[in-house]
């Protein structure tokens, strides 16, 4: 499948991966370049500052919409030549909005091992299952709740994280440059013509995850053996608020674990006492393991680790976690919907 004489690349979403593309585009005159945000992602607090100040100080056209597909600018932006490319979009495209574009003209790019991981919160259930193997791709987007992430593949690069990596941001970190380079790779290939064999995905190895809202779904059952407490503390790391349970009958966020030999064989009505506390920060016990934890924050994320007391315990009640494992979460353009 060739695009030819594209000239105006319509981009839509938001993150670290936006902002570092419209930056290096904006130096180029190969396209013209539009981007379709979101209020939540133009506002996002990225390393340096907002991708809303990054698009304004390269001089990108940019809009912020609230629902693409009842945007009444987009239509007037998309040409015959127009390609567009979803950056971790908030929106579920509609077919209508597909149509728009020429034939398969509208993608998705994405650090997701399709069709393994569909859903949401990809990193973090990743993360969960141990699986250091990263994919990046670009999807031709189909259109409709119903096509979400069904749509054929036409160009697909694999790597491996690192094995030392455990928090969220240190895969987020990594994918970014992947993403980048793949990005640029393939608007290389897009100017020179390239013919990209278009690949269906393999359904048989198909995974659909939920979305996750890390304060609502984030809560430790210390019945878990203290390796898969380590994964979930970890997985809900930076960028996040981190992993919840509770403190003295109030919520709090624990981050930033290390998993340690136990010391002694502890017994699950030990699980989440502090054992000990020093400078390297509170010692849990939990099955199986000992952890090492460094931050722990209120619900007004202020560190409370020094208000800590050996011989105290973290507790989750069985009401909240029932509370979590039944909560369900949407997106959309502002956040999550009420």
């Amino acid at each position: 499948m060739r695009f030819k004489n594209i000239d105006k690349l319509i981009l839509f979403g938001g993150s670290f991966l936006m902002a570092e593309i419209a930056s290096q585009l904006a130096n180029h005159n190969d396209f013209e370049i539009v981007v379709f945000s979101s209020a939540r992602h133009l506002d996002e607090k990225l390393p340096k500052q907002t991708l809303r100040t990054i698009l304004k100080k390269n001089k990108i056209r940019y809009f912020n919409s609230e629902n693409i597909n009842t945007d009444k600018r987009l239509p007037k932006e998309i040409t015959p030549r127009s390609l567009g490319v979803a950056i971790g979009a908030a929106w579920v495209f509609d077919a209508k909005v597909v149509n728009r574009f020429a034939k398969n003209h509208l993608l998705d790019c994405m650090s997701i091992d399709l069709p393994r991981y569909r859903g949401g919160a990809h990193h973090t259930w990743r993360i969960l299952h141990q699986n250091n193997k990263g994919v990046v791709n670009m999807q031709i987007i189909k259109g409709g709740i119903k096509a979400f992430q069904l749509g054929p593949v036409i160009m697909r690069e694999e790597f491996t994280y690192p094995a030392k990596f455990q928090k969220t941001s240190d895969f987020y970190n990594f994918a970014v440059k992947k993403e980048a380079l793949f990005l640029k790779k393939f608007l290389r290939q897009l100017k020179l013509g390239k013919n990209f064999a278009v690949i269906k995905l393999n359904e048989s190895e198909s995974s659909t995850y939920p979305f996750l809202s890390t304060k609502d779904h984030g809560l430790i059952n210390w019945a878990w053996a203290g390796e898969d407490i380590a994964l979930f503390i970890n997985a809900l790391d930076d960028p996040y608020p981190g992993a919840s349970t509770f403190y003295n009958r109030k919520k709090v966020f624990i981050k930033d674990c290390q998993l340690l030999p136990p010391q002694e064989k502890y017994h699950p009505f030990t699980a989440g006492v502090v054992v000990r506390k020093n400078k390297q920060g509170i010692y849990l016990a939990t099955l199986g393991n000992l952890l090492l934890v460094k931050k722990v924050y209120d619900n007004h994320a202020r560190s409370i680790i020094n208000k800590i007391t050996v011989g105290s315990r973290f507790f989750t009640p069985s009401s909240e976690l029932d509370k979590a494992a039944q909560f369900q979460v949407e997106y959309d353009a502002i956040g999550i919907k009420k």
